[in-house]
């Protein structure tokens, strides 16, 4: 594998690995016990398939090595790509469990936002995150850890490493510590904790004599509406002026997080329409009660970029076209598949597309997204290093556990854009 490649997997672990747009609902049964229809189609497939496993298990020339459960997890991924779907997947049962944790916001771990550094040929810290056993073991950015519990990272991978760390509170881990002020590693070890992370982040701006409201959704999990309820409370008692919710990179997340979310800011009316794969046809209207009645005096902006994706694509166009905010920043993803989540005996899951959703105005936005008001562009930032932990990506990492948002205004003209426009400059 080529340098370059290498350098475009180092993917980094937060609480989750995906960066692709995403949504489901409740997951559906996997039985297709006595369905005539699905029997013919495994009737097709069992025949080369069990004929390609015989052929490998006795004519093979390496066959005593084969990793048996890699082929079945390669066999699933090919069945999903046959599809030719971008949202038809598998999931193996190291990513299921990077997912999960998207979905829960919270696990038993150290604490740590790692990747991997194809260079070193190990994981590297990007950050500790606040009030975890890795910070108040005095882990810092750009520390190496070259094994969990003595086997070490460049075997295990990031998925493994990341997934060995985790584990049930009160438990210990160790971990072989590197730092280039170091003459040699240090063994450190750790009580693993519940680390909680925090997917609504808000603060107030002051900016041009005005106070401004500023709300940050990383994704739409299980514990969003509550996080996403208490931001409210308290920026309802701040006598702000104007608010913001940035959507940015927001991949989605649950349905029904998305539907909460968007009726405290939509009253009333329709928050997105679904047709299912059996042609069935369902409208999802706002929750009564869930409105926050302080928003109809204030100007509300959307944030959104082309990481803006699926669930964040649903509360955009149900604000949007309900005229209750202004959207600014760069077309969205455009995703509105809705998927679901069966289980497989793998430890792993696909994820189906069974439905296609509609915004309120019976817009369809599937690969073409939602179209800002006003259209600007953040500057493409000069990526010096894939090596070394830049500050600011140490900072966001830090305050993963919080609900502190990291701002720069000065270098965030999409953000900019929308306090001029709440305060009326130019």
């Amino acid at each position: 594998m080529s340098k370059k490649k290498k350098k475009l997997l180092s993917v980094i672990i937060i609480f989750g690995l995906f960066i692709t747009s995403w949504i489901f609902a409740d997951t559906v049964s996997n039985s297709y016990q006595g369905n005539s229809v699905t029997q013919i189609y495994l009737d097709k497939f069992e025949e080369p398939i069990y004929s390609t496993l015989y052929y490998i298990v006795n004519y093979y020339y390496d066959k005593d090595n084969v990793d048996y459960d890699k082929i079945v997890d390669s066999t699933i991924e090919g069945m999903m790509r046959g599809l030719d779907d971008p949202f038809a997947w598998y999931l193996d049962s190291a990513q299921t469990e990077e997912s999960n944790i998207d979905i829960e916001g919270r696990y038993g771990g150290v604490g740590l936002t790692i990747r991997y550094d194809y260079e070193m040929d190990a994981v590297i810290i990007v950050s500790p995150m606040n009030g975890t056993p890795a910070q108040r073991a005095g882990l810092m950015p750009n520390d190496y850890i070259l094994s969990v519990d003595g086997t070490p990272t460049s075997e295990l991978g990031l998925n493994k490493s990341a997934s060995l760390m985790r584990g049930e509170p009160g438990t210990e881990v160790t971990l072989e510590i590197y730092r280039d002020t170091w003459t040699e590693p240090k063994n450190i070890t750790l009580i693993r904790e519940i680390i909680e992370t925090k997917t609504v982040k808000f603060d107030t701006i002051e900016y041009k004599n005005k106070k401004l409201g500023y709300i940050l959704l990383t994704n739409f999990a299980k514990t969003s509406s509550q996080e996403m309820k208490e931001a409210l409370n308290n920026l309802s008692n701040q006598n702000i002026e104007g608010l913001i919710i940035d959507l940015r990179n927001n991949p989605g997340g649950l349905l029904q997080s998305a539907v909460e979310i968007t009726s405290m800011f939509l009253k009333s009316g329709e928050v997105v329409s679904i047709k299912y794969f059996d042609g069935t046809k369902e409208t999802i209207p706002t929750i009564p009660g869930n409105y926050y009645s302080f928003l109809q005096n204030i100007p509300v902006v959307l944030l959104v970029n082309e990481g803006s994706a699926s669930a964040s694509e649903i509360l955009t166009g149900a604000l949007k076209d309900n005229s209750v905010a202004t959207v600014i920043g760069e077309t969205t993803y455009g995703k509105a598949a809705v998927q679901n989540t069966f289980s497989l005996s793998t430890g792993g899951e696909i994820w189906l597309p069974i439905a296609h959703y509609f915004t309120p105005s019976g817009s369809d936005i599937h690969l073409k997204g939602i179209k800002p008001d006003i259209e600007v562009s953040n500057p493409e930032r000069e990526v010096i290093s894939m090596t070394e932990i830049s500050e600011e990506e140490a900072t966001q990492a830090f305050y993963t556990t919080t609900e502190k948002p990291v701002l720069n205004i000065e270098e965030d003209l999409q953000l900019k854009t929308a306090l001029d426009f709440l305060t009326g400059g130019n």
